[in-house]
């Protein structure tokens, strides 16, 4: 039999890209507006940044601007390094975003967003250093204005590795609040504790990543069901349905983790899929093999979000978006 297409059973195709950007990693819309934002992670060749793209011109993505007074968020523009990033409306024209930030010592970078005349800007921000023995992944909203955070190891474990190729714990998700600073949410331990979603009822959502496996966990932290994946589950995106979309590799946790700073070639093979908040059935939507993220020139998917009618794909490595489209029937 002849081996089938990467793209056979995928309801959706690669039509384009949003250029201009480097290892896109996360990416939000901002609510009530044309604007999205992206994580752009530091390599070798970039130093890390966040960029804006306005859905209405989506061809190219430019940098956010900082202003004077934002600049105490981070330790320095060269040495900044975004991860995971999650919105939230403040009031009309300004917003709160959470990023997750590596540079030069892991913290949640507190930022307020305003519109401009020319799009989004950084107005103001605070550093929120995490707790000792953390590497936060991704963030999240609570309804009470506070967040969650998914920590995926403790940086000082030498064995890291080979934990996440035998999917034991490697950390958990962590709370922050105004009024009680960091503490522990629950007492689930993870491998590789990755995406994370907060639904309006304040349910937490939450991708194992090395055990391949989403979790649902209730308002305190304790697990109320959990499903296997068989990818490497990544990032959670909301839909206007109250349902998520969910992007991860396919591959294994060890061979992936690290790859370029190796010197490794990456594996690009990805799923995208929808997935139910509640039964956390997933239904997948694009498929990618190694040969078609080589012959499109695109892969290592990490999260994916709806721009109307289309899916768009970020990727750990790279330089551009992924824009997928429906396909005709």
């Amino acid at each position: 039999m002849a081996r089938e297409s990467y793209m056979d059973h995928a309801s959706y195709q690669l039509s384009g890209f949003v250029g201009g950007v480097w290892h896109p990693e996360d990416l939000v819309e901002l609510p009530g507006t044309s604007w999205i934002i992206v994580s752009c992670m530091r390599s070798a060749d970039h130093a890390g940044g966040l960029f804006k793209v306005d859905t209405a011109w989506p061809s190219h993505a430019t940098e956010l601007r900082w202003a004077p007074a934002a600049q105490q968020a981070r330790l320095g523009p060269d040495v900044f390094d975004p991860h995971g990033i999650a919105v939230r409306r403040l009031a009309d024209d300004a917003f709160e975003l959470l990023v997750v930030d590596h540079g030069g010592g892991e913290a949640i970078d507190r930022l307020v967003l305003e519109l401009g005349e020319e799009g989004p800007f950084v107005a103001a921000g605070e550093r929120l250093v995490q707790p000792p023995r953390t590497s936060a992944n991704a963030v999240a909203h609570l309804p009470d204005g506070g967040f969650v955070m998914t920590s995926m190891f403790d940086p000082t474990d030498r064995e890291l590795l080979s934990r996440f190729a035998r999917a034991e714990p490697t950390g958990q998700v962590w709370r922050w609040s105004q009024a009680n600073g960091w503490s522990r949410f629950g007492d689930q331990p993870m491998s590789g504790a990755n995406g994370i979603a907060v639904s309006h009822d304040g349910f937490v959502i939450v991708c194992e990543w090395a055990a391949r496996r989403i979790w649902r966990l209730d308002r305190d932290g304790r697990a109320v069901t959990n499903a296997a994946m068989d990818f490497l589950p990544d990032n959670l995106r909301w839909t206007a349905d109250r349902r998520l979309l969910l992007a991860g590799q396919s591959t294994r946790p060890e061979v992936l983790f690290g790859c370029e700073a190796r010197g490794d070639r990456c594996p690009l093979a990805f799923r995208v899929g929808r997935l139910d908040p509640v039964s956390l059935a997933f239904e997948s939507l694009i498929t990618m093999d190694e040969a078609g993220a080589a012959a499109e020139g695109f892969g290592g998917a990490t999260g994916a979000m709806l721009v109307g009618e289309q899916i768009w794909v970020g990727s750990f490595t790279g330089q551009r978006i992924g824009v997928f489209s429906p396909r005709s029937s």
